[in-house]
């Protein structure tokens, strides 16, 4: 797509010349000279044919097509600045950039994203949520929250938590049998996570007992939708204790049995380089979030 634009020099030179009154002023801002100024208006006036400004001696009036088009350019501007502050941030405050996936994002980072703003209002987070597929340009990451074995080689790998992982229901798929939970879950519907090495099949591998075959119709690719899919009362999920835990303070979920899943992955925080090189905000963050873990049992 051709966007039809004069040089956005000669746009700002007449939307700071419109705003403030005059050259002189709007060169200040700019850090232009007033002749600076009045040229690349000059310029954008023959551009587009038609004058913006009726001059007067040291003031600028608009014209009436000036007075249509400023509201445009104007705002223009200010989408852009917001826009870069938002995503860049300004040079005295650069967000802290972390990446997690989807579901620790919308099921532990979002519930706590008050209590970290109240406790470090100075620190501006921004979240990349991602599915377990995608891969990122690392430079653009500040932190990367993982779920795995901690065996990678792009940075340094910081343990976060080893947490288990438990099965979960709709109250009204809860187990009544407490003599033999495990016979019963074995037998019951189940939600798989595709992706992942904490099967069912390997729970109950764990604890001696012979499941039935998965169910095909009732595969995911993400905890969230695992345990949105559980709350319907659509069969019993498979997921760490942390992803669980808002829907069992809720009652949306019951602990199918409590019997748990020891599992060899962990959540871990990666970064480049040394740890006493991060930004003391990074580090901040990397410490809130060890807590916040350490306590969600």
């Amino acid at each position: 797509m051709t966007y039809q634009l004069p040089p956005l020099i000669w746009l700002r030179a007449f939307e700071a010349s419109a705003r403030l009154g005059n050259f002189t002023n709007a060169s200040r801002e700019l850090l232009l000279t007033p002749a600076a100024v009045s040229y690349q208006v000059r310029a954008l006036e023959q551009h587009l044919g038609y004058a913006l400004f009726e001059r007067a001696h040291r003031s600028l009036r608009l014209t009436r097509l000036g007075h249509t088009y400023l509201p445009s350019v104007s705002k223009a501007f200010s989408d852009l600045s917001v826009s870069t502050m938002s995503v860049f941030g300004t040079r005295d405050r650069r967000p802290l950039r972390f990446r997690c996936l989807n579901s620790f994002g919308h099921l532990f980072m979002i519930p706590r994203w008050k209590i970290f703003r109240e406790r470090y209002p100075d620190i501006d987070l921004q979240m990349i949520s991602a599915s377990w597929s995608e891969t990122l340009d690392n430079e653009m990451l500040g932190l990367d929250i993982r779920f795995g074995d901690g065996r990678w080689q792009d940075g340094t790998v910081e343990l976060l938590l080893n947490e288990p992982i438990i099965p979960v229901c709709h109250p009204d798929l809860a187990l009544h049998d407490i003599d033999k939970p495990l016979n019963l879950l074995a037998d019951a519907p189940r939600i798989d996570i595709m992706g992942v090495i904490d099967t069912w099949e390997n729970y109950f591998r764990q604890h001696n007992i012979k499941g039935k075959a998965r169910d095909p119709g009732l595969q995911v690719d993400q905890s969230v939708s695992a345990l949105e899919l559980a709350a319907q009362g659509l069969g019993h999920s498979l997921v760490l204790q942390s992803f669980a835990q808002p829907y069992l303070n809720s009652g949306q979920l019951v602990r199918s049995c409590f019997v748990p899943m020891k599992t060899q992955n962990s959540h871990y925080v990666v970064y480049s380089g040394p740890r006493k090189s991060l930004p003391v905000e990074a580090r901040i963050f990397c410490d809130w979030l060890a807590d916040e873990m350490g306590g969600t049992d």
